[in-house]
């Protein structure tokens, strides 16, 4: 079996421990270098130092031919952010995040990610389970440890999200006050909105409530208990601009989820990210890194390939590719190229003027195709068009 083992603290530890000499393919991935230094050296086990909130480390880690996934850090949401990765990008089996607070089961569940409330001793039932092997021992394996499956909770959600007023103003709500939220809370502030600040360092919330006239909360943003102090039942907009991905993806998808709001944007520091947070109900993703690197290759007309437009429902993006004496294209009529499933061209710019593509065009040097391609699929016309 292969298992992807998220987190090397005390379950994971003795996880790899009792798994280590079975006959099982263990991949172990962990932030901190010194944690992992402990791995032991055995035969079937690989030690991955990262974040497997990236999906190309979870990716590294095999997650698309994993059979089980535990996400077992310290913190419920990366649990919950590697577990829905894991389950709706890498379609792996069975994948199960670890929780510490059982208030917030519900949030999982609603995720479809199954649950465990252990501690280190639940870690052999898991590794006894894995060895009893079968469906059966894995359904086992994947209930709460009094008993109960995870799955015999109703959970009542999603809320009906609610329209947002075409006039305005707007009461949003600001989860993180860094840089990115003081200039967004003082301009929404200025057009005559309504905000409330959600922080969770007490520091920081110290210096936002001197600093801006609006509600201040501290606590933890991706929480039933704070969204519902901040009154995101009647939010129109939900924002999420915290340092880390994971949290402002667990706080859009509660506050949609639970409190119906109609919509919410979540900042992505890791560009990777934008797709897979899209993908779990995010309205609206915005990388910094991504704009940067649009705007420079807007700017920069050296490039054969250009995103024009990533298109949010489909994964779809238009795309820019510049036609030169090395592409297998030149020559071909359009009815002769076998089109990857998901891809079209949309349009072909020859000498200023527009071409409509049909059966029978021909394509020429110096052609600038316009294509609409699946984002899996792009690589294949990518090679179809320039070779």
């Amino acid at each position: 079996m292969k298992i992807i083992i998220v987190g090397y603290g005390r379950v994971g530890t003795q996880l790899v421990r009792l798994l280590a000499h079975k006959n099982h393919s263990i991949v172990v991935i962990d932030k901190e270098h010194d944690a992992l230094e402990k791995a032991p050296e055995e035969a079937g086990v690989r030690v991955l130092i990262g974040d497997a909130v990236d999906p190309d480390m979870l990716r590294q880690a095999g997650a698309d031919k994993a059979d089980v996934l535990l996400a077992l850090t310290r913190e419920e949401n990366t649990n919950l952010m590697v577990a829905q990765m894991a389950r709706i990008a890498f379609q792996v089996p069975k994948v199960v995040a670890m929780v510490y607070d059982p208030q917030r089961e519900i949030s999982f569940h609603t995720a479809g990610v199954d649950t465990l409330q252990i501690t280190v001793t639940g870690a052999q039932l898991i590794a006894a389970q894995i060895e009893g092997g079968g469906a059966a021992s894995l359904q086992e394996l994947f209930s709460p440890v009094s008993g109960e499956s995870s799955k015999t909770k109703e959970a009542p959600f999603p809320v009906p999200l609610r329209t947002v007023s075409s006039t305005g103003p707007y009461y949003v709500i600001i989860m993180g006050w860094g840089k990115v939220g003081y200039y967004l809370g003082r301009t929404l502030l200025e057009e005559g909105h309504e905000i409330t600040i959600v922080e969770a360092n007490p520091e920081v919330y110290g210096l936002v409530s001197r600093q801006l006239d609006c509600p201040v909360i501290q606590g933890d943003g991706s929480t039933h208990a704070i969204l519902e102090k901040a009154g995101a039942s009647r939010c129109d907009v939900f924002v999420a601009v915290t340092n880390r991905d994971q949290n402002n993806l667990i706080g859009c998808q509660v506050a949609k989820r639970e409190f119906g709001v109609p919509k919410t944007i979540a900042r992505a520091k890791n560009p990777k990210n934008e797709w897979i947070m899209q993908q779990l109900g995010v309205d609206v993703t915005v990388s910094s890194t991504a704009i940067i690197s649009s705007l420079i290759e807007s700017e920069l007309p050296i490039h054969k390939i250009r995103t024009l437009l990533k298109l949010r429902v489909g994964q779809l993006e238009i795309m820019e590719y510049v036609l030169d004496g090395d592409s297998p294209a030149i020559g071909c009529q359009l009815k002769e190229l076998t089109m990857p499933p998901h891809c079209n061209i949309v349009t072909i710019l020859r000498e200023g003027s527009a071409v409509v593509p049909r059966g029978e065009t021909s394509f020429q040097n110096n052609d600038l195709v316009l294509a609409l391609a699946d984002r899996a699929d792009e690589p294949q016309l990518r090679k179809l068009l320039l070779g």
